[in-house]
């Protein structure tokens, strides 16, 4: 499904910190961030220099904790750090933990997150103080390479590993209904928030002058399991929580295609309990496939993979759902009487077979939407 919504990163912080500028999310544009040193913190205003860094941090403080102005000061009290080699990448992974914060606090209740929040931030900061590393998953690590740099690039993947998780996850809690803090998922989701929580304090402390390596390495340990168990568990959770609404609008389960030659094709989707059933019956056209009907059986918990393919401006201007079997082929029956057209006559056809696919055309992207978001709802539920 491709998604072409431009993230606005206008961001300035929470805090009482102004931003001197809005800042886009065009790694090459960076107006409006902070400088530090390794010991003092300012703003900056359109230094192509700083704006070159390939180190960024974005530090977190407590909820309720009132950012003064910059200091020396505000990296001992920051509880949390995130690192990335843009400003434009640190913004947009930003707004991913703030956006899952929120619908965490949004489906279990105010007071639920703990003090350890994203929402009271401070960044984008450019990191001057010593020789930046670029960020990177394919760093060889070597004998010779400071401890503390292997630390930060293992935090790194985590943090990469998180980014996927809360995109996987995130949306099931903001397309259902509240649960409150009682719900049956909250301890996963705490699991998410509590790794979370800990990669970024780990990151905070790796980047101070002399960081505990022994005590990080075990909480990386122990960050590893918490996102490797969460990994695990995504699809229990989207079964019970579909990351996509079910569509309020059915106009799409009715159909009808020009069938070119073959007259004109209608498109029928029924639900059936345990899946959806898909007649395609033809008439018109020169006859040769006037009356054919072929129903297909999709059993929900046998969809597999779902593809939106948008409209192809040299090809067509149509979009195109498709729908994948996962375990067996789904089953298929074709029938057709005789036929007559001015080239002969085709003998009736009456027999069962099977589909590993089907596909479906809709002349506009809402249509095309519905539908996806259906299968994949029920792909997810099973049901």
């Amino acid at each position: 499904m491709r998604t072409l919504s431009p993230l606005a990163l206008g961001l300035c912080l929470l805090a009482i910190v102004p931003c001197a500028r809005t800042q886009r999310q065009d790694d090459s544009d960076t107006n409006g961030y902070y400088v530090f040193n390794g010991k003092t913190l300012e703003i900056a205003n359109d230094n192509p220099a700083y704006a070159k860094q390939v180190r960024w941090q974005v530090w977190f403080y407590r909820e309720g904790l009132r950012i003064p102005r910059p200091n020396a000061g505000l990296q001992y009290s920051r509880w949390g750090v995130i690192e990335d080699t843009s400003a434009g990448r640190i913004l947009k992974r930003l707004k991913a933990a703030q956006k899952f914060e929120e619908a965490y606090l949004k489906f279990f209740g105010p007071g639920t997150w703990g003090r350890y929040t994203f929402l009271n931030s401070l960044g984008p900061i450019a990191v001057v103080e010593q020789p930046t590393e670029t960020r990177s998953n394919e760093v060889q690590f070597t004998e010779t390479q400071p401890p503390e740099l292997e630390a930060l690039h293992q935090l790194i993947r985590l943090d990469d590993r998180l980014d996927k998780l809360i995109t996987t996850t995130g949306p099931s809690l903001e397309n259902n209904e509240s649960e409150g803090p009682s719900s049956p998922v909250k301890e996963y989701f705490d699991q998410i928030r509590d790794a979370v929580q800990r990669v970024s304090k780990l990151s905070g402390q790796v980047a101070r002058v002399h960081p505990q390596l022994p005590s990080i390495k075990l909480e990386i340990a122990k960050a590893q399991r918490e996102i490797a168990q969460a990994e695990k568990d995504a699809p229990k959770i989207t079964a019970v929580l579909p990351s996509v609404r079910l569509p309020s609008s059915k106009i799409w389960m009715s159909q009808t295609e020009n069938a070119g030659r073959d007259g004109t094709k209608e498109i029928a989707i029924a639900e059936i309990g345990s899946g959806v059933s898909v007649q395609e019956r033809w008439t018109g056209g020169d006859g040769s496939m006037a009356g054919t009907t072929i129903l297909t059986t999709i059993p929900y918990d046998d969809i597999g993979t779902i593809d939106l393919v948008a409209p192809t401006p040299t090809y067509d201007d149509t979009w195109t759902v498709r729908v994948h079997a996962s375990r067996a082929p789904f089953p298929q029956k074709i029938d057709s009487p005789q036929r007559r057209t001015t080239r002969g006559t085709f003998p009736a056809v009456n027999y069962a077979t099977t589909e590993n696919s089907v596909y479906f055309v809709f002349p506009n992207s809402s249509d095309a939407q519905n539908a996806y978001a259906y299968f994949l709802y029920h792909e997810q539920l099973g049901r």
